[in-house]
């Protein structure tokens, strides 16, 4: 079939393939490989009954050697127009491997099934196994390989990061007053735990540990001696670095005592929680496991061996769901938030968890729970050590480690989830609900009366299933700016649709006038926004899936029609319009701390652009890769952005004399010998002495267009005026949560902070409650010299700032007088 040969060989050598196979193998384009994959006859028949929602484990390209964690999403034939019966399987990409792939399920404009843009492969069968590991003993892999856990990681070079851990590296973590070291020998979920997150093995220097390698009696790795063996969450272990050494721990982080070494299963034993005993409400009841217990089932499970054989193995088989059952216990206390019914004690004291967080002289976790009924004595009111943390009944506050707790068995399960888009609908958000404003809403007064209007608790626009990244990017746009406001007002004309009007009239009347009216805006109506988006736009995902703020601006100006906000055009090309322009940077352009205006000057000068003319808003994206990897680590927004040397035929001043300017030459822009870097535009007589010297003979200095009427008066007017834009928002990103900086007056100082999830009140069927909060400090940073901004640790800023300068996403910039007629 592959040579398109035909051979001649006797029948008794020739297998018959099932229909099953045959489409698994027809796939396999590399006879060898097809070959070598049908002897294996036990793997094919594994492979034969994967079905959508299988885990896997998949190759992304037929090059990389490494096989990272799927879902298979679809399986079948994908090349339909060739009648083709071979089965390829569509794998949505999880974990560390998410963004890597190459499609969002789309092959050849037919959708075969949905996930997240580059989150997704189509694969023949030889290029996935199951992810299930045999049972006994599951091989760890060696050490120095190239598996990593999946976890969520903050900004490739941010000094703040946490790195990626692998097997083989050297890490520490706290122990009490010591701090152990070891090496990773287990990095990944525990086998059917994947909610508990990652957890990591480490194979210990010195014998202080606890755990022998095994989970569920399953092999996860091999260690030679309990004692030197430990498995803890990954946010517990920290990774040794050269200039960070286990002396160095913070303090303030979340360090395992020596009782969390007995929340590792052991094969031995394990271990129950006693009875409940009087505590003092200064010290959070120790729930530590008592072998006392386990001893007492032991005895009973000895009178047990004398019934007949058949009773003894049903009762073995209880045993062991038992265990499999405390042992979930132990880990299901990662999975617990505010307002979760949980229970502690044997037997079960049943409570809501109130608070959670580490007072200060502990250093884990404490939860504080409103029981149900009150006890005699040992709990309060919501105080600890004479802390207020919450209110409630008197002797109903009891506060416990949060790992000693765990969810309520008589409700069944942890939570019972509900639809997250479904459920955001006036009913059920009928206390966070925001009225619709009908009469157009200019934006609050600048200043501080703009201010008190917008600050505090539930203002904003509230965040509900992955919305932040609209939530910030409307907040940037409308807040205290009309410039966009062109979007809201044009009437609809004969070419216009029903979802125009409708997503016109809903982002006027129910998010930007109540937002400007009554500073807040309710979840349903961003929900409904997302909803209208989705289905006029053709565009999945919208409803529940996290975006970025170019794929929302994109799709709304396409749904709306509007006209982009500027034109941009390479040298001898027609102008390209644009919506927002993302700055690409060679990484030699610039210093550590760049500003945004020497960032927009050297991609645009790299790339040979120039503004058609000068616009009345400007989005600018920052240079990075997504979320993840940013070409800087700190930038500083410029807070008047200049684009006069930035346009096609401004009148420009010669950088040596200031008279007009008729050359420009990008030479001069990249030679460092040649003064500070910014665009370099002579008059005719500066031009011919910079270019008498013998390093810049063999520049290629460009004629300037210049106006008509400039071209024949030859020389500059008394005044010129510059073209120059404010700074008024900035949208910035931290590991996947957008947050927005806006600016509410004239005044460098007058700046505002949103988080659109800032708090949450209710568990994970609850709701997020926006905050807007000033920010006048980072005005000090904005206004900061570069230089002197490079010589600070961006650790030392405060949060605000840090947050501003080392995570933006976007700068918005606006031309007020501009606006007035654009």
């Amino acid at each position: 079939m592959d040579t398109e040969k035909v051979v001649l060989l006797p029948p008794r050598v020739a297998v018959e393939l099932t229909g099953a196979c045959s489409g698994l193998l027809e796939a396999v384009t590399n006879g060898d490989e097809r070959l070598a994959l049908f002897k294996k006859e036990q793997l094919m028949q594994r492979l034969s009954v994967l079905r959508e929602g299988d885990q896997v484990r998949v190759q992304i390209t037929s090059a990389s050697g490494k096989k990272v964690r799927g879902i298979i999403r679809y399986r079948g034939p994908i090349d339909k127009s060739k009648h083709n019966t071979s089965i390829i399987f569509g794998v949505e990409l999880v974990g560390s491997a998410a963004g890597k792939g190459f499609t969002d399920g789309t092959f050849k404009g037919h959708k075969f099934f949905s996930c997240r843009e580059n989150c997704g492969v189509f694969v023949p069968v030889n290029r996935i196994e199951p992810d299930d590991l045999p049972e006994g003993s599951p091989p760890a892999p060696p050490r120095g390989s190239a598996r990593e856990c999946t976890r969520i990681q903050l900004t490739t070079g941010d000094p703040l990061s946490t790195p990626e851990l692998e097997i083989g590296d050297r890490v520490f973590f706290k122990m009490d007053d010591i701090t152990p070291t070891g090496t990773v020998v287990y990095c990944d979920y525990l086998p059917k735990k994947q909610e508990t997150g990652v957890f990591v093995g480490i194979h210990l220097d010195k014998p202080v540990g606890s755990w022998d390698g095994l989970f569920r009696n399953r092999v996860l790795c091999h260690i030679p001696s309990p004692e030197y063996g430990i498995l803890l969450p990954i946010s517990k272990v920290h990774k040794e670095q050269a200039d960070r050494i286990p002396e160095t721990l913070p303090s303030n982080s979340s360090s395992p005592t020596s009782d969390e070494f007995e929340d590792c299963p052991s094969p031995s034993s394990i271990k129950y929680p006693p009875k409940l005993e009087e505590c003092s409400p200064k010290e959070p009841l120790s729930l530590a496991p008592s072998r006392e217990l386990g001893d007492h089932k032991t005895k009973d499970l000895g009178v047990l061996k004398k019934k007949k054989n058949g009773e003894k193995e049903e009762e073995e088989d209880e045993e062991e769901e038992d265990k499999e059952e405390e042992e979930d216990k132990q880990y299901n206390h990662h999975l617990l938030e505010i307002n979760s019914v949980v229970e502690v004690n044997d037997p079960p004291i049943y409570g809501v968890i109130r608070w959670i967080g580490e007072p200060p002289d502990e250093d884990e976790a404490i939860a504080g729970l409103e029981l149900e009924e009150p006890l005699p004595s040992g709990c309060t009111d919501g105080q600890y050590r004479g802390t207020r943390y919450f209110h409630c009944q008197p002797n109903k506050a009891l506060f416990v480690k949060l790992r000693h707790c765990r969810p309520d068995s008589r409700f069944g399960s942890l939570q019972n989830l509900e639809n997250p888009v479904l459920r955001c609908n006036p009913l059920d958000f009928r206390g966070y609900t925001s009225s619709r404003v009908e009469e157009d809403t200019p934006p609050p007064p600048l200043g501080d009366q703009g201010m008190e209007h917008l600050s505090g608790w539930k203002k904003g626009i509230q965040g509900h299933c992955n919305s932040c990244y609209l939530d910030a990017t409307l907040f940037c746009m409308f807040t205290f700016t009309s410039v966009l406001d062109s979007m809201l007002l044009r009437p609809a004309d004969k070419n216009d649709g029903p979802s125009y009007t409708e997503t016109r009239d809903l982002l006027r009347t129910e998010i930007v006038n109540p937002l400007r009216k009554n500073g807040y805006v309710c979840a349903t109506k961003i929900m409904a926004l997302r909803k209208v988006l989705e289905t006029a736009g053709h565009s999945s995902g919208f409803t529940h899936e996290e975006k970025d703020p170019e794929e929302f601006l994109t799709l709304l100006f396409r749904v709306l029609k509007m006209e982009p906000l500027f034109q941009i055009r390479s040298a001898g090309q027609d102008p390209h319009g644009c919506i927002f322009y993302q700055i690409f940077i060679e990484d030699h352009l610039t210093r550590a701390v760049p500003t945004v205006q020497e960032l927009l000057e050297g991609s645009l000068v790299t790339g040979d652009l120039k503004f058609t003319e000068a616009p009345s808003c400007l989005i600018l994206q920052m240079p990075r890769n997504g979320k993840n990897f940013k070409a800087f680590r700190t930038i500083q927004p410029s807070l008047e952005l200049d684009l006069t040397d930035l346009l096609e035929d401004s009148p420009r001043e010669c950088c040596i004399c200031q008279g007009l300017a008729v050359t420009e030459c990008l030479d001069c822009y990249r030679d460092h010998s040649f003064g500070a870097r910014h665009i370099k535009q002579f008059c005719k007589l500066c031009s011919q002495q910079v270019h008498k010297h013998r390093a810049r003979r063999s520049h290629q200095p460009r004629p300037l267009h210049l106006p008509e009427e400039l071209s024949r008066l030859g020389s500059l007017p008394d005044f010129i005026p510059r073209q120059t834009m404010q700074l008024f928002g900035v949208l910035c990103i931290e590991t996947s949560h957008y947050v927005a900086f806006t600016r509410h007056g004239p005044d460098v100082h007058q700046w505002l902070f949103f988080d659109s999830m800032a708090d949450r009140e209710g568990g994970l069927n609850g709701f997020n409650i926006p905050q807007v909060t000033p920010c006048s400090e980072v005005a000090d940073y904005l206004a900061m010299p570069p230089e002197a901004l490079q010589g600070l640790d961006p650790k030392s800023l405060p949060i605000y700032a840090r947050r501003l300068l080392c995570d933006a996403y976007m700068c918005f910039y606006h031309s007020p007088s501009l606006g007035l007629y654009k």
